[in-house]
């Protein structure tokens, strides 16, 4: 793999390359106490009520889970700021299976644990540069390829290099060298991933970003191919008049994989119309996680897997047969109130397989201060894959 040549001494080289000339006058040390010292708190709270039923043998799951996040960074000092976050996942109703493949009741997947979510060093000395070591979220465009897995309550991270620089106003690069993926079932997954996005705004009509992601896992498993993703991203909107606005997204990839049945080689597609009147937002896509024969298709494992193809979770490992989604989004603001509703028709992107149909709905809305809260409900109808499932979720959050 392409990855296997590129070593993190390259983003060690910027990072400290970068920083020599702004440690060659040292602060005094009164300097460096007030950073310390000085920094900001940060918390977020998340308490959340998760049910699932399926159509089969597993009892019906029941959750009531918390999610408790306390960070603390530094002010700068010479450009050079340290942050450290602790996250914790307490379950007060725990009639779940927290990990996959479930046991008695069905998934839902937020287990009890105890981490450190986000630990480093970060060097902002340089306008326009971003320089970061240590455990950081990462979300890059509309994380379906890396992001955080924000929805649920164990946040996934990344540990390694990660630089980020805007040398013109439109123009964005980001590039990350990451050894280990922390993700939502507090596991450490090796690997050697070099992600790197450059995006250019070129107007409101049109923003291209251009992306390789080179992942080199250290154990293969089906959700976890090797693989190498290159593609182009295209996004942007036109005034139709005062209150009318037209919005596109076209997005293609090429994904090259080894698993251990051998070699792949898979596209995938998206296209998104979207009309907004007043505030209300009418939205049709089309995305293709295509298959290389029925034996391999496009997988996504370091993705934002919930906020794609259905919040039932039901595609988090693309079939190898791959997956079209044909998608229709309605959304919109009833006062202080946001409200959207999404229809999926799932199908086999080899063969005419049908998947079957997803129905979601959801409302959130800020209560008071800085706490705010959210019901939102997906209805899965199967077809020739998994089974009917419904889930339903209601929350409170708060964090400053």
């Amino acid at each position: 793999m392409i990855v296997n040549t590129l070593r993190p001494i390259l983003f060690s080289a910027l990072v400290l390359g970068s920083s020599a000339s702004a440690w060659a006058e040292a602060a005094p040390l009164s300097a460096l106490e007030g950073a310390l010292t000085g920094g900001t708190v940060n918390v977020n709270l998340r308490l959340r009520y998760e049910l699932v039923e399926q159509d089969n043998a597993l009892e019906d799951a029941d959750a009531l889970t918390l999610r408790t996040a306390l960070g603390y960074t530094t002010q700068a000092w010479n450009g050079v700021s340290a942050f450290v976050e602790m996250e914790n996942i307490d379950a007060l109703v725990d009639d779940y299976s927290g990990v996959p493949p479930p046991t008695q009741f069905s998934v839902v997947a937020d287990p009890e644990g105890t981490e450190v979510n986000q630990w480093g060093v970060r060097y902002t000395g340089i306008k326009g540069l971003v320089a970061t070591l240590g455990r950081s979220k990462l979300i890059l465009d509309n994380a379906r390829w890396v992001g955080n897995v924000g929805w649920r309550q164990n946040e996934q991270t990344y540990d390694g290099y990660f630089l980020k620089a805007t040398p013109l106003a439109n123009v964005t690069l980001n590039g990350a060298y990451i050894t280990n993926v922390n993700n939502i079932f507090f596991a450490n997954v090796d690997l050697e991933g070099v992600l790197l996005n450059a995006q250019w705004v070129a107007s409101p009509a049109l923003a291209l970003t251009a992306y390789g992601y080179l992942l080199d896992y250290n154990v293969i498993t089906p959700a976890t191919p090797d693989a190498d993703t290159v593609g182009l991203r295209a996004t942007g909107g036109l005034p139709l008049g005062e209150t009318v606005k037209l919005s596109y997204v076209a997005e293609f990839a090429r994904q090259e994989a080894t698993t251990a049945g051998g070699d792949f080689e898979a596209d995938y597609l998206l296209g998104e119309l979207a009309l907004g009147i007043k505030g209300v937002s009418l939205a049709v896509g089309y995305e293709v996680l295509g298959s290389d024969g029925g034996s391999y298709a496009v997988m996504t494992p370091l993705a934002t897997l919930h906020a794609h193809n259905g919040w039932n979770d039901l595609f988090l490992v693309t079939p190898a047969a791959g997956l079209n989604d044909l998608y229709v989004r309605l959304s919109g603001n009833l006062g202080k109130t946001a409200w959207m509703a999404k229809f999926h028709e799932f199908s086999a992107d080899e063969g005419n397989a049908d998947y079957g149909t997803e129905l979601n709905i959801q409302l959130t809305r800020p209560l008071v201060g800085k706490l705010s809260g959210g019901l939102k409900y997906g209805a899965y109808s199967a077809d020739t894959l998994a089974v009917d499932t419904d889930k339903f979720w209601t929350w409170l959050g708060y964090a400053f």
